[in-house]
């Protein structure tokens, strides 16, 4: 009986061993498959990480596009500045004398700015496609008679203008210098020729 005994478990024990075994082959079998699925998985997934540098494509796109903009850009500029008469936002008689700076800003943006026969400068600024963002004329002189809100300025590099300040508008004074004869002042204009800021400087 005990040989029976032993027999049975040398067979139990090699039945258990053979389970164990077939068991791990198994499961070594099916860990190993989802390998290459994960491989399979991998490759798509490297795939997207391939597209994922669509970043570095769109920046390449982007850049294709910007060329293309930069390429562009002068012509649609171009149609940004004849949109823009000669005459367009200046006053009755004046002129433009020359361009000061034609440079282009962030985004594509554009701004032009050019030195008026009265001394004063039209500033323009389009965006990429060549439309108006900005347009204004800015002055700079000193203050030649005062009466009131109504001042008469020697223009720099130009003749004299006497202007009248809309009440609505505050004054930029930091030193309050006031209204006064001698003193710096600078003013802007818009394109219907309504002023809408003034400094004061010493």
């Amino acid at each position: 009986m005990s040989q029976d005994k032993v027999s049975i478990g040398r067979r139990l024990a090699t039945t258990m061993l053979l389970l164990a075994i077939s068991t791990s082959v198994f499961l070594s079998g099916c860990a190993n498959k989802p390998q290459p699925q994960s491989g399979a998985q991998t490759q798509p997934q490297s795939g997207v990480q391939d597209n994922t540098p669509v970043p570095e494509a769109d920046a390449s796109a982007t850049n294709g596009s910007n060329a293309n903009n930069s390429a562009k850009q002068p012509n649609q500029q171009q149609n940004g500045t004849a949109d823009v008469s000669e005459t367009e936002a200046l006053p009755s008689g004046v002129k433009v004398k020359r361009v000061i700076k034609d440079i282009t800003l962030k985004n594509n943006y554009h701004k032009k700015i050019e030195l008026l026969t009265d001394g004063g400068k039209r500033v323009k600024i389009t965006d990429a496609n060549g439309d108006i963002v900005v347009l204004k004329l800015e002055y700079d002189g000193r203050i030649v008679e005062v009466n009131g809100k109504k001042v008469t300025v020697q223009v720099d590099h130009g003749e004299q203008q006497t202007i009248t300040i809309p009440d609505h508008i505050t004054i930029e004074d930091d030193d309050n210098l006031g209204l006064n004869k001698g003193v710096e002042i600078e003013w802007e204009v818009d394109a219907d020729g309504n002023i809408q800021s003034v400094e004061l400087d010493d």
